[in-house]
């Protein structure tokens, strides 16, 4: 099993975390960003999925039928999951993905791969949640299809930033739909992974940005 400092120097390396300024959709300046579409290799992509497949057996084994990637970053996403969890664990999961706009024409629909026609149980397949909207859209197309039922929701980094009702994103999702919502890794790890010089070095951090990061979790960490 690949070690947490090692996803992170992972997510470094690719590219899909860097350190800075920047600004989240929100409006927050961070000093931190995650953005999973940033992996643009087969071997990167592939690497990837093989956490979150590692990940989906560790909190969700065999409970669920089905990985749903919402358009677009969960489409690769789910696709190269359902197939890491067939090559490593053996186990055959079916995997969906819906367009942004319905199809007219051939099957028509918003749906692509497995379109619940038989109770299925599904672990949604996103990159990260900040104010969980995408995940709130993604249950508004789930909720109206009778056979589909999402147990849970798996993600690359939880931020674990503070919403105006005082939880996360990852708090608020599970407590509101009642389902199991679960992260690769937090922001804690990534700052246990800063706090050792050698990491800050082999990255090439910015200066001071452990000071930082600490001084934004505390101001809007829960």
């Amino acid at each position: 099993m690949q070690s947490i400092d090692t996803f992170v120097k992972f997510l470094v390396d690719s590219g899909a975390l860097k350190f800075g300024d920047f600004v989240t959709k929100s409006g927050r300046k961070t000093p931190y960003f995650i953005n999973t579409g940033e992996f643009r290799t087969g071997k990167a992509l592939s690497t990837l999925a093989t956490y979150y497949a590692n990940a989906y057996v560790e909190h969700f084994n065999e409970e669920a039928t089905n990985l749903f990637g919402p358009a677009y970053k969960g489409i690769p996403l789910c696709a190269t999951t359902a197939m890491r969890l067939s090559e490593l664990h053996n186990q055959n999961l079916t995997f969906t993905y819906n367009r942004k706009e319905a199809k007219d024409h051939g099957e028509g629909g918003t749906l692509v791969g497995d379109t619940y026609k038989e109770k299925t149980k599904i672990v949604i397949i996103e990159d990260v949640i900040t104010a969980g909207t995408s995940v709130n859209e993604t249950m508004q197309i789930l909720k109206v299809i009778p056979n589909a039922e999402v147990i849970g929701l798996l993600i690359s980094v939880d931020r674990r930033e503070r919403l105006e009702n005082g939880k996360s994103a990852l708090q608020t999702v599970q407590e509101s739909y009642g389902l199991k919502a679960r992260a690769i890794i937090t922001i804690d790890d990534i700052i246990a992974f800063l706090e050792k010089e050698e990491n800050r070095r082999e990255i090439n951090a910015p200066e001071g940005i452990l000071e930082r990061v600490y001084q934004y979790r505390k101001e809007w960490g829960c």
